[in-house]
């Protein structure tokens, strides 16, 4: 092989090792810059900006170790399946003995007195206060089983989302701090949401209220304040007391139609649209927008006033769905 062969041969390889290196090094999550004890450091300087102090921050964070279960959460979050057939699923989920819809009514009678307060106070009815709940953590049931901290920082330290997590763990750290909840007591989902009434950290200090007067904004263990904050949320997202989120109908004929113009009753009953029961579509409105559920052999959500503002808790059409289910069971 030619001096000059010998030259354009390593200078080839060396252009491809450079690639390479390269390559790794975008590649590389941020994380891997340090390791989770020296982002605990850097993080405390971070959050100390944000008014929490360091020794705080990292006595908390002392003993509370990387959680790679919840980085394997994070990067196969699941979708929705459009197979899923809908009635199935829904008669499961509202299945209990008693039922999610018998549980909710025996809440009301239980908690009338301070609901009737609530709903006085924020203008938000007491069974949408009771439906959420009963949506969101089986009425204070299932609230999630995992150390909030540790999954925060978990998820900060991943880095794929680091501002968004850092924020929520300074706020989780800062409930902590002023007294709202005990560390114990800080679970909750993986990706961060606590409390009966599952909010994202960052949403207590803007909506969790202290509605029996303690001090304290506990959306964990007292139910006033559950109750108090899930309709403070809703009156802030534009809830209407005496308005609808709306109602399920079947696309009977299964035709495909523009979901978002406005149809009245007797265009909806005229395309082939009824109500779950078979019977005609009625209602006290003049002309409402459709939303679809991503499920196989799913209704359809005709869009009351409450529909947009619910959707700001929960921007899903399912969510919007299983809140109809329990309010029109709750009438029965």
């Amino acid at each position: 092989m030619s001096s000059n062969c010998i030259d354009y041969y390593f200078y080839g390889l060396i252009c491809i090792m450079k690639a390479f290196i390269l390559l790794i090094f975008i590649s590389l999550p941020l994380y891997a810059q340090e390791d989770f004890n020296a982002w605990k450091k850097s993080y405390a300087k971070r959050a100390a900006k944000r008014g929490l102090p360091s020794k705080f921050v990292l006595d908390i964070l002392k003993d509370v170790e990387e959680d790679l279960s919840v980085i394997e959460k994070d990067k196969k979050q699941v979708i929705l399946d459009k197979e899923k057939d809908y009635k199935t699923f829904i008669q499961m989920w509202l299945r209990s003995n008693p039922s999610r819809i018998e549980i909710g009514k025996e809440m009301l009678k239980k908690h009338a007195k301070v609901l009737n307060k609530i709903e006085k106070k924020y203008g938000v009815e007491k069974e949408i206060i009771i439906a959420l709940w009963g949506v969101e953590t089986f009425y204070g049931k299932i609230t999630g089983d995992y150390d909030l901290i540790r999954s925060l920082a978990t998820l900060s330290y991943e880095g794929r989302r680091r501002k968004f997590f850092e924020t929520q763990l300074n706020a989780a750290l800062r409930a902590l701090k002023q007294g709202h909840v005990t560390r114990d007591k800080l679970i909750g989902s993986w990706a961060g949401a606590t409390g009966q009434c599952q909010f994202m950290p960052s949403n207590i200090p803007v909506y969790a209220q202290d509605f029996n007067g303690d001090g304290k904004k506990d959306i964990w263990t007292t139910t006033e304040d559950v109750f108090a904050s899930i309709a403070y949320l809703l009156k802030k997202a534009g809830w209407e007391k005496g308005k609808s989120i709306g109602q399920l109908a079947i696309n009977s004929k299964n035709i495909e139609i523009d979901n978002e113009i406005y149809r009245s009753p007797s265009t909806f009953n005229r395309l082939g649209f009824t109500a779950l029961d078979g019977s005609s579509i009625k209602g006290r409105w003049n002309s409402r927008r459709f939303a679809t559920i991503p499920m196989k052999n799913s209704p359809v959500v005709l869009r009351g006033s409450n529909y947009k503002p619910l959707l700001k808790w929960n921007n899903s059409s399912l969510f919007a769905a299983f809140n109809i289910l329990l309010l029109e069971g709750f009438k029965k």
